[in-house]
């Protein structure tokens, strides 16, 4: 998906609060989890995670009880990629599973479903589960639950995932549709639904959604996109895989503006790819009509 500056931000800290905590021992990142900075406690905890073992697990399992909704939602976090025993996977799933439905706090709903399909795709289940976790969740009144359950349709092949999709690609929420059209185009599912879905989108008030909305009409291979990609390829800046789009897409009308970008660039490997792309088809379109 595309990066917007407050993302890029929060990544700066990220790496901040990344290199406070890489050398700390266990105790001292237990005590972290407790601190008033989120990042900070967050990183902790991803610390924790990593570092695994019978005690981090244990602590984890404890918070996911704990009264403060914080420690529940960072023990729910933890145990999304831990490294687990067969018996323990079995036991977290079902505490997974529950947390996402009936906690209280939409920070625990929201981190024990991203971690529930972290850990099935982890140890290859089925998609049912998910799915039907996905049907009840893509109900859930808070958008950061609905935004977990966008990205667990991302994380495997259903096609009963599409009228879920449909339904957050049509949320309140930019964030949510996001990850939505992000979903989308993950599993690359193609249905005129979608088509008309995503044409809508074209017109979002976010420019990550409208990014995704391109990507993904192009791939489908749409026209409806091919003046709104003409028009981000004629800006200053652009990106490398709205140029790969215009190969995708297959409309030989992109040819004056991808040669534009040649002259006024150094060639590069997705430019090269789209423009032949494009060359090949207006090739066949002239033996058509010669026929």
């Amino acid at each position: 998906m595309k990066q917007t500056a407050y993302q890029k931000n929060k990544e700066s800290k990220s790496f901040r609060c990344w290199e406070f905590c890489r050398d700390l021992s266990e105790d001292a990142l237990i005590a972290l989890l407790d601190d008033s900075d989120a990042a900070i406690s967050q990183t902790a905890a991803q610390f924790l995670q990593l570092k695994g073992g019978s005690t981090v697990i244990k602590l984890a399992q404890s918070d996911c009880a704990n009264a403060n909704y914080k420690r529940r939602a960072l023990g729910a976090f933890i145990l999304g990629q831990i490294k687990l025993s067969a018996f323990e996977e079995k036991k977290i799933v079902v505490l997974l599973h529950d947390l996402a439905l009936y906690d209280k706090s939409a920070n625990v709903r929201s981190n024990a479903v991203s971690s529930l399909a972290h850990r099935c795709v982890k140890s290859n289940k089925q998609a049912t589960l998910l799915l039907e976790l996905s049907t009840q969740t893509v109900l859930d009144s808070s958008s950061s639950v609905r935004q977990s359950t966008a990205f667990v349709l991302s994380t495997f092949y259903h096609e009963s995932s599409i009228p879920l999709l449909l339904k957050l690609l049509n949320d309140r929420r930019g964030n949510v549709r996001d990850w939505a059209a992000f979903a989308v185009n993950m599993n690359e599912y193609n249905t005129p639904q979608l088509k008309d879905c995503f044409a809508t989108l074209l017109n979002d008030s976010l420019s990550a959604v409208r990014y995704e909305a391109i990507i993904g009409l192009a791939r489908m291979q749409d026209k409806r996109v091919t003046q709104t990609l003409i028009g981000e390829l004629s800006k200053d800046e652009i990106y490398d895989e709205l140029v790969k789009a215009a190969g995708d897409l297959g409309d030989t009308a992109l040819l004056p503006t991808l040669q534009a970008i040649m002259d006024k660039f150094e060639p590069f490997d997705e430019l090269n790819r789209a423009i032949t792309l494009l060359k090949k088809v207006k090739g066949k379109q002239g033996g058509e009509k010669t026929n």
